[in-house]
């Protein structure tokens, strides 16, 4: 019986790899208008080309592999570029423990909370489009806001978090509403706890509300907006904001876990549906390492790619520019994206079912790492790591 199991499992993975393949080449769609290839299109380079010792990578392999031999996550990607060459793109321990099934370089992961700077990018697109303004009053768009709680709170408060609200913010789990528009509603009828533009309090209410408002504004769902304005554009063929059980990227999805004691609770697996039945905007998306840094990428870019403006670099200093109330040292909080050292403009974001991706504009340089293990240290020290090592 054990034996058949095994050849059970086996059948399993080599169907989730050809899977994994074909979507990959069916989805990676035509280079966008004007290009050849995809824009940072990155290729493999010997560390010593882009000015890093092997020595100093091999203490970031060493490290991330103790951190999963240690239990400190089930499985690990790491990804070091420098100036767009890869330098470090490696897989360690499991995206199915039980089953089997290896972390591999093209393991697609939940981001949960790097889905908040796609969200803040399409609100910035439709302002340069003047189709909203960042000073614009939330209740413009959200008919539940207008009442003497939240009339006065404005899309920029929701942008850096000062909107008022308590995390999460809103009254029950995202998974209890039918739709985007249902949550958003609840949002604005149940109002912010504490006085909107006083202080920082990282709220995933403020992202919801504005995936909704790009919905409102752009006349498409923000999933949609996303897709055809971010995505698409960027040749991201390994990212998406839902993954319902139609999505050909299914199979190429990791197995999340939750830390439990000491041991870790596979709480969701590509064969069940998403927990939530929407793209909920604060954090929804999915996708992999490299396609994250070509999204980081047109950011250090100054909001340009492959010969395509997506924001002005006005925009783009602004919103990298955190808020006068999240400043906390050397970091803080600017338009959906965290600072982690504001006197050298760096800057990303983290996700909590562990998973973090930093960028370095003035040294071309970027670090994503991403474990699907929630509740685990493993990405905190390596992103500690990274910048005691880097800066």
């Amino acid at each position: 019986m054990r034996k058949g199991l095994l050849m059970k499992h086996s059948m399993i993975t080599a169907v989730l790899v050809f899977f994994c393949l074909l979507a990959g080449q069916l989805l990676s769609g035509p280079a966008p208008q004007g290009t050849q290839d995809p824009p940072h299109h990155f290729v493999m380079a010997d560390p010593a080309d882009v000015g890093i010792e092997a020595k100093t990578l091999k203490i970031f392999s060493e490290k991330v592999q103790a951190l999963v031999d240690d239990g400190e996550a089930v499985g690990a990607i790491i990804t070091i570029i420098k100036d767009r060459k890869i330098v470090l793109h490696e897989a360690h321990g499991w995206a199915d423990k039980e089953f089997k099934r290896p972390m591999q370089t093209d393991t697609i992961c939940r981001m949960r909370s790097m889905t908040k700077p796609f969200v803040g990018t399409s609100i910035l697109m439709l302002a340069e489009r003047d189709k909203l303004a960042i000073t614009d009053k939330v209740s413009k768009y959200v008919p539940s806001f207008r009442n003497d709680k939240c009339r006065d709170i404005t899309i920029e408060q929701f942008l850096t978090h000062t909107g008022g609200y308590d995390q999460p913010g809103y009254p029950a789990g995202a998974n209890v509403y039918p739709d985007l528009a249902s949550l958003v509603e609840k949002i604005g009828e149940i109002g912010p706890t504490h006085v909107p533009g006083d202080r920082y309090n990282y709220s995933d209410a403020g992202s919801s509300t504005l995936a909704h408002v790009v919905s409102v504004v752009s006349g498409m769902p923000a999933e949609d907006f996303i897709r055809t304005n971010i995505i698409d554009p960027l040749g991201l063929g390994d990212t998406d904001c839902n993954m319902f059980k139609d999505n050909p990227l299914r199979p190429c999805v990791s197995s999340t876990y939750r830390r439990m004691g000491n041991n870790w609770m596979k709480y969701w697996v590509n064969t069940i549906r998403q927990a939530v039945p929407y793209f909920r905007g604060s954090g929804g998306m999915y996708s992999t390492t490299l396609d994250y840094a070509k999204f980081l990428a047109m950011w250090m870019d100054k909001g340009e790619s492959g010969g395509k403006r997506f924001l002005s670099p006005e925009m783009v200093e602004t919103a990298l520019s955190p808020s006068s109330q999240s400043v906390r040292g050397n970091e803080g909080y600017g338009y959906q994206w965290q600072i982690f050292r504001e006197s050298d403009g760096v800057f990303g974001h983290g996700g909590s079912d562990g998973t973090v991706a930093i960028a370095s504009p003035k040294d071309d340089l970027m670090f994503l790492c991403f474990t699907q293990s929630r509740g685990g240290s493993a990405v905190s020290q390596m992103r500690s790591l990274f910048l005691e090592v880097f800066f």
